[in-house]
């Protein structure tokens, strides 16, 4: 069928994808491009037979498309040539994503927002740790965590680790915890809260976000300060300082500080949400990306 479609280039997404599609550019004698999005730089070449599987990719594969310039880094170290590498930046459509001002609610209630898979690696209890440590102090705080954890046994272990500390911490009447929603609902919810807080970490199960979490990128645009780590690939997403603050991983001290800092002053979002749209427009713009991909199709070609 590739042969009558006269197909000209294969594009795998994921590592191991790419592995798997190599006897089909063997047999069509065609270029073949590779995107890594996470677990296939972090978790898969932990195990020996992946690493040299992945050897095998980077040796005949023609192009390898990386999230960011961490990301990039990783996959050298992994072997694969530097001239093979490109970083890609992953694009979302702006047009469907308003940009929004934020500010506190009339009554003066601030929402903070967390969301991702149930995970170790999105650090959703530093953020339910740091938004209990400034909670006491600050009554106008609620948090919203959408997500939830899929049926492996580590996202059900997470999960518990999750609902102990919101019951341990006493901030249950603080949490609206709405589960996994779908993703126009999840924009829609987005839309009624002022501050996105994402701390990543590298997990004990060795997967990382290897980039950065799409949530980052799409809550940027649309108008968030964002409160994150500086993990992998996500300082290339929230410009410290500028439209959100980064702070070392597992930092909980540090993340509930800068968490303080947002907020007392709510006269900074606007700007910092400014910021964000406009920087996210600059490199995460999916018809530019869109563009920029077919560039590497080209060269290719």
């Amino acid at each position: 069928t590739l042969k009558k479609r006269e197909a000209a280039l294969i594009h795998s997404h994921f590592g191991n994808r790419g592995y798997f599609d190599l006897p089909l550019k063997r047999k069509l004698a065609i270029p073949q491009v590779t995107t890594f999005y996470g677990h296939d730089v972090s978790l898969l070449p932990r195990d020996e037979r992946w690493r040299r599987r992945l050897e095998v990719l980077f040796a005949e594969g023609d192009l390898v498309l990386a999230e960011g310039n961490y990301m990039k880094k990783t996959l050298t170290e992994l072997g694969c040539p530097e001239s093979k590498l490109r970083v890609q930046h992953l694009g979302i459509d702006l047009n469907k994503i308003p940009f929004i001002p934020r500010k506190p609610n009339g009554d003066g209630t601030i929402k903070i927002l967390v969301a991702g898979t149930f995970r170790e690696k999105k650090g959703i209890t530093y953020a339910l740790e740091a938004f209990a440590r400034i909670a006491s102090r600050h009554k106008n705080l609620g948090l919203t965590l959408v997500g939830d954890a899929g049926r492996s046994r580590r996202e059900v272990e997470y999960k518990k680790e999750i609902t102990s500390i919101i019951s341990a911490r006493n901030i249950a009447g603080r949490v609206n915890y709405l589960g996994f929603l779908p993703y126009p609902a999840f924009i829609k919810e987005a839309e009624h809260n002022h501050i996105f807080l994402s701390p990543s970490i590298h997990p004990s199960d060795g997967e990382t976000e290897g980039g950065a979490p799409v949530a980052l990128i799409e809550m940027s645009a649309y108008g968030m300060p964002i409160v994150s780590t500086f993990h992998c690939d996500i300082p290339e997403v929230v410009v410290d300082g500028v439209s959100g603050f980064l702070v070392p991983e597992k930092d909980t001290d540090a993340l509930a500080e800068r968490l303080e800092h947002l907020v007392t002053h709510s006269e900074t979002w606007e700007s910092m949400g400014r910021a964000g749209r406009k920087h996210i427009e600059a490199e995460f713009n999916i018809a530019q990306q869109a563009e920029k991909l077919e560039q590497h199709y080209d060269s290719l070609l």
